[in-house]
């Protein structure tokens, strides 16, 4: 009975030898032969879209004042003013920056106007067609003339609208048209 236990613990070790060395091979072998291809580093990925001035940075048109400054300022528009005439027929002044920033309280609470952009073009014909697929869609525009880095611009919009309702109403028929249009802002 002694021998068939010596030959049963033999055959014991063996296979526990036999598994150790498995599980070493698995554990260190195994990964150096199926990681021979080197792995690919994360691709780096720049994006650049360069202006149309070839600046890095593109310098939009200063934006006019918010509607809360204009709602500041409606009590002084509503004092009585020397000269009433001269401010309604005024015409807007674009080289002294203080008659531009004097215009938003010469307005009076009553007039406000809401407006949407069309678009911004360089080509005259652009803004031309633009203004035209607008009053065919039976929306009124206007034009203004830009200065920018870029040159001579015209600038459409649609409106002026007696309400934000009404602006918006317009801005989605047009939007329905395919026509790209720009938000809602009080003139």
């Amino acid at each position: 009975m002694s021998d068939d236990v010596n030959l049963l613990r033999r055959r014991a070790r063996r296979r526990l030898v036999g598994a150790i060395a498995l599980v070493v091979l698995a554990v260190v072998v195994l990964p150096i032969i199926l990681d021979q291809k080197p792995r690919p580093g994360p691709q780096e990925l720049t994006v650049q879209i360069p202006s149309q001035d070839g600046s890095p940075f593109k310098k939009l048109p200063p934006l006019q004042p918010p509607p809360a400054a204009q709602k500041v300022d409606a009590p002084a528009s509503k004092a009585p003013d020397p000269a009433p005439a001269e401010t309604a027929t005024a015409a807007p002044a674009k080289s002294d920056g203080a008659k531009a920033a004097d215009k938003p309280r010469a307005k009076p609470k009553t007039a406000q106007a809401f407006v949407f952009q069309l678009g911004v073009f360089a080509n005259a014909d652009n803004a031309k067609q633009v203004r035209d697929r607008a009053a065919a869609a039976g929306v009124k525009s206007y034009t203004e003339q830009l200065k920018g880095q870029q040159g001579e611009q015209t600038r459409v919009r649609a409106g002026p609208f007696p309400s934000r309702g009404a602006a918006e109403k317009a801005r989605d028929k047009l939007k329905s048209l395919g026509m790209d249009v720009g938000q809602v802002a009080q003139r």
